[in-house]
């Protein structure tokens, strides 16, 4: 099998897997100190509580109960999800010895989850805010179900016929609050077709590019991450270190310290941009947040390298 040498790169200044464990801890207590005040509502004159007015103002007849509230209750379980995933990775950090293969797809699906929430709540201008806010809010929903329905459709024909019956249900509330809608609903892929009014439903590769907007030289992390968690066998050689023992060869993948720190700093970083996005939304302040970052690794927030 083909090998490769790995590209040189300095470790110093990286830190251990113990150490960088207790920065994702930071974070993760951070991010619960900050949300806890989402239980006063959204702050006067936030983007949530102008765009509940909107909604409110758009829909005055037939809005389902706490509609209003939907896209940011959605986005706000997405940082939740970031944030237990940021845990699992605390768990490999801590793990003896420390693998880290693993972490690629934990922080992958960490960057996916983001990019819903960077779509979900991205800034609109002009006045008709309402009916945007709605638009994607069915459109995340009405894809969840959708998606579950298939796939249950595959196994369980009973279960598939649940989910048939919410997404009917969410069919007749959308059509009801929206006159234009073009909601194919024969294949799977269909659903990157998908349009409720005037917004189209933004496939994951779109929103994850429009997540990472939000990061230094983001572009090319998603692929990395993505060519990380596929099966690859040029990744697992770039990643592996062969021994041979009495005429046996055997196989490790060692935690390469520039590597563990790469993959961390991403994890952290979006889970904090993610959760920054949900605060500044609602208008809640972000002092730990803010607090933790001061105490990063300062090379933390300028351009990755890997």
């Amino acid at each position: 099998m083909t090998t490769f040498d790995r590209a040189t790169a300095s470790d110093e200044g990286d830190l251990s897997p113990a150490d960088l464990a207790d920065v994702c801890e930071a974070l993760i207590a951070a991010w619960h100190e900050d949300s806890v005040r989402s239980r006063q509502g959204a702050a006067e004159d936030s983007a949530s509580d102008l765009a509940t007015d909107s909604i409110r103002a758009a829909f005055p007849e037939h809005l389902p109960h706490n509609l209003e509230y939907a896209h940011g209750q959605m986005a706000g379980q997405m940082v939740d999800a970031i944030v237990l995933q940021l845990q699992s990775v605390v768990t490999l950090l801590r793990a003896e010895p420390m693998i880290p293969l693993g972490l690629w797809p934990l922080v992958r699906s960490e960057i996916e989850y983001a990019g819903r929430v960077a779509w979900l709540l991205e800034p609109f201008p002009g006045v008709d805010v309402g009916r945007l806010r709605v638009a994607r809010g069915m459109l995340e929903h009405l894809a969840a179900i959708q998606r579950q329905r298939f796939t249950a459709g595959k196994w369980n024909k009973a279960r598939a016929k649940q989910f048939k019956e919410k997404r009917d249900e969410l069919l007749d509330r959308i059509r009801l609050l929206f006159d234009d809608v073009h909601l194919p609903l024969d294949k799977p892929e269909k659903i990157d077709e998908w349009r409720i009014g005037d917004q189209t439903m933004l496939p994951l590769g779109r929103s994850v590019s429009l997540f990472l907007e939000h990061l230094s030289d983001g572009a090319a992390l998603y692929d990395i991450f993505s060519d990380n968690s596929h099966p690859s066998v040029i990744s697992l050689a770039f990643q592996s270190s062969l021994t041979d023992v009495d005429g046996v060869t055997s196989t490790t993948y060692p935690a390469i310290p520039r590597v563990v720190n790469f993959q961390v700093r991403l994890g952290c970083l979006t889970a904090y941009k993610s959760a920054q996005m949900v605060l500044g939304y609602s208008g809640f302040p972000d002092d730990s947040l803010k607090r933790w970052a001061a105490t990063a690794p300062p090379r933390w927030f300028g351009s990755p390298t890997l």
